[in-house]
């Protein structure tokens, strides 16, 4: 459970560090889970940058190897989505209807460019006691400053505007004189904080701060495992049935909550029809007024 102390400083900083988070499942396990889905995805990978068909998600490109859906090559990737290590410390910042949203890994290959620019991934949100998300960091080995960590501006989920030089700052005021961090001058964000930290640490942080990650100079890759989790109410699924793999271990009413299915808090209005409930979370929708 989170500490009066961490409570604070997440609320103030936007981020708290867990050591050791992957001791329950086994540091090893999820290094070689990882590799495996790297070995499956490097080809089309490569393809993908040979044909420079973008970005896209997560700065996929020469430098990032972006791998999503990673339920389908191993239920590893669910049990650590559901980590005790942290999921208690979610749901304090996030709140009970705790709902993951995605599951990727990242590879940021050695003596590569930085991927992606500062900026933000949802606008700030304005509540006592909860944030509208956070995303976990699983670091698989000791992160240094040199391989490109992940880096933010502690205190600037607060803010109003989106970091300068930003897509979204420069769209919103495209006339602008303010300095632009973008390129040779991404690393010199004021306030700007490297997070680096051994392996098997989980990095906890709320997706309105300003963050980026800076060239990967070392001779290591940096492998990280990511995970996003937002409230129950906002619906990842859209007009897709959940993965039968998904379906499948969500055995419980709070795994089924976790997977986005049907909620152990919140609204049974919110539910998915396309599934059927298990008899225990039955009984719990049709205990609900709503």
């Amino acid at each position: 459970m989170l500490s009066e102390q961490q409570r604070q400083q997440f609320r103030t900083e936007g981020y708290l560090l867990v050591p050791d988070a992957l001791a329950d499942i086994g540091p090893q396990r999820v290094r070689d889970a990882y590799e495996q889905v790297r070995a499956q995805t490097e080809a089309q990978w490569r393809e993908a940058v040979a044909a420079d068909t973008g970005k896209g998600v997560y700065g996929l490109g020469a430098a990032a190897h972006v791998m999503p859906d990673l339920y389908q090559y191993d239920p590893l990737f669910l049990d650590l989505s559901n980590n005790p290590a942290v999921i208690p410390i979610l749901e304090a910042v996030v709140g009970l209807d705790l709902q993951l949203t995605e599951m990727i890994a990242h590879n940021h290959p050695a003596d590569t460019d930085a991927h992606i620019e500062w900026h933000r991934d949802w606008p700030p949100w304005n509540h006592p006691t909860q944030i509208l998300k956070a995303k976990v960091f699983y670091y698989l080995d000791d992160i240094t400053d040199d391989m490109g960590p992940f880096s933010i501006v502690p205190g600037s989920h607060t803010r109003p505007d989106d970091p300068p030089g930003s897509a979204n700052s420069f769209a919103e005021n495209p006339s602008t004189q303010a300095p632009c961090y973008t390129g040779s001058e991404l690393g010199n964000m004021p306030q700007m904080k490297k997070i680096t930290a051994p392996a098997g640490t989980a990095v906890i942080w709320n997706v309105a701060l300003w963050h980026t990650a800076t060239a990967n100079t070392s001779p290591r890759d940096r492998r990280l495992i990511v995970y996003g989790y937002t409230h129950f109410w906002v619906k990842q699924w859209e007009d897709r049935t959940p993965a039968r793999e998904i379906v499948a271990w969500a055995d419980t009413p709070q795994k089924r909550q976790l997977m986005g299915i049907h909620a152990v808090q919140g609204r049974a209005a919110w539910d998915r029809r396309d599934v059927a409930y298990l008899p225990e979370h039955q009984a719990i929708a049709d205990a609900k007024p709503f």
